[in-house]
């Protein structure tokens, strides 16, 4: 991953977001919100539908962008 720094970061930011949900001290509201949010990134129903021509990705990608960025500011205890 030495050559992809920047993908290296993104496996780094995925790793802690999932710590940060399966986490016990992590409050309820948090887990909830990264659930819902990750559902409504897969779920075919968004707010710009896919068939729209790149605003429909674009709206699911940010959202998970905001998502692993919020969760990447929470720390959990190792």
């Amino acid at each position: 991953m030495q050559q992809w720094p920047m993908l290296a970061r993104l496996w780094q930011m995925l790793l802690h977001t999932k710590d940060v949900f399966l986490s016990p001290t992590t409050p309820l509201g948090v887990k909830v919100a990264l659930a819902l949010g990750l559902l409504y990134t897969v779920s075919p129903y968004d707010l710009i539908p896919e068939w729209v021509p790149v605003l429909g990705v674009m709206d699911d990608l940010a959202l998970a962008a905001l998502l692993i960025a919020w969760a990447n500011s929470f720390k959990v205890p190792k």
